[in-house]
């Protein structure tokens, strides 16, 4: 935990150096006011600051409103994540009143979002320290941390709350309890609507945990397998929330629909399509434009993700994790857009032990010669992470959307 704790510090230490870069030369984006908390309410001290205000920029103002008024049209942002900061909020109040977008909520949304990230890190090297030596699970999370948007685990935002959701649900089914597994599960899935998801990896394990070894399906399985029954429950409990507040069950589903981003809420699209929509911005719309880059950060995503599980089937990481991470890509990957592709890829782990597992057995296969191009790779790949990350950084807090 010391260690993991050293590795969180320096890299949210870090995060500042390029946000207080782009204040010194990078304008805030024309127009984009909407995108920070002061279109909505009166500055106040400290987190007016240029430094600060930042980590709550586009949907952390959201999360940051739900949790201090609850919801008002915000209904495809997932409960889970701004209860929680509004609960964290309640005991602020000795010092700030809880008022809409006020100091309290704000702070308590950097603190959950704090303490959840480095929770995830330290739970994610306790999930992959059951397979793999503590040099791999090092550089699992150090890539982790140095990828292009890491920098959401730090703002106010859902990503570290959902990454330590699916490693503790994963951990919970390793040590085959089934239902701490299945609560943390019905949580994750009212955190993000990917959550749901879970369940697949969470069969996979069962089988092969419970199931398998006896290779029968005995009565003593039927009844702790019943504990998975609970793990849609908040998921509907939510929906019928929206169809009292907005007459619509599946409004937190069909919202996304009403942003303007191509976003399909009424079916499945073949990703073929989506990669021709894509290539046909790439034809159509000039470099010159902003959306042009974004468009191209989506697309290199999608490759980046691709790649990643390729690296992931080809180390032969557990069943469960592949997926796990075929699962997480799934329901972005079919939407009709990958616009916030790039956050959605954050918390999918397995990415990142694949890709240590890779970097260490290019390592191992030239070692002992003269060249080292294992070694010059995995330092080539890391510093253009990290650069990136600096530049996605700095214009996320400028006003400019990134995903």
């Amino acid at each position: 935990m010391k260690r993991i704790l050293q590795l969180f510090v320096a890299w949210r230490l870090l995060l500042f150096v390029p946000v207080f870069l782009a204040t010194l030369f990078l304008p805030f984006r024309e127009n984009s006011l909407y995108t920070t908390l002061w279109q909505y309410t009166g500055k106040y001290p400290i987190v007016e600051h240029e430094l600060v205000y930042p980590w709550s920029n586009f949907d952390g103002v959201h999360y940051v409103a739900i949790a201090s008024r609850w919801y008002v049209d915000e209904g495809r942002f997932l409960p889970f994540f701004p209860v929680l900061v509004g609960v964290v909020a309640a005991p602020l109040s000795l010092i700030w009143p809880i008022v809409p977008y006020g100091p309290g909520t704000f702070w308590a949304g950097i603190l959950v979002s704090t303490l959840a990230t480095m929770l995830a890190l330290y739970f994610t090297a306790k999930l992959l320290h059951l397979d793999y030596k503590t040099k791999t699970v090092a550089l699992s999370l150090f890539l982790l941390l140095a990828s292009p948007v890491a920098f959401f685990l730090a703002c106010i935002y859902s990503e570290g709350l959902f990454l330590l959701l699916s490693v503790l649900t994963l951990y919970c089914a390793r040590k085959q309890r089934w239902f701490m597994a299945s609560v943390l599960a019905m949580v994750l899935s009212v955190t993000r609507l990917s959550g749901i998801l879970i369940i697949l990896p969470l069969l996979w394990e069962y089988y092969e945990l419970e199931i398998k070894p006896s290779k029968k399906l005995a009565w003593k399985n039927i009844t702790k397998l019943a504990w998975f029954a609970i793990i849609p429950v908040l998921l509907l409990i939510y929906g019928w929330f929206n169809y009292v507040k907005w007459g619509d069950f599946l409004y937190f589903v069909n919202a996304h629909g009403l942003l303007g981003n191509s976003r399909e809420v009424s079916g499945l699209v073949f990703p073929l399509v989506t990669i021709y929509r894509y290539l046909r911005i790439f034809t159509t719309v000039s470099v010159n434009q902003y959306e042009f880059w974004i468009a191209l950060l989506e697309f290199g995503t999608l490759i980046y993700a691709v790649w990643s599980l390729f690296l992931a089937w080809k180390t032969k990481i557990r069943p469960s994790y592949m997926l796990f991470s075929v699962a997480m890509l799934a329901l972005p990957l079919f939407s009709g857009t990958l616009s916030g592709l790039p956050r959605y890829i954050l918390p999918i782990f397995p990415f990142f032990l694949a890709q240590a597992l890779w970097f260490e057995k290019v390592r191992e296969t030239w070692r002992g010669k003269k060249t080292a191009p294992g070694t010059t790779l995995l330092i080539f790949f890391v510093v253009v992470s990290i650069l990136l990350q600096a530049l996605l950084l700095a214009l996320f807090a400028r006003g400019y959307y990134i995903s």
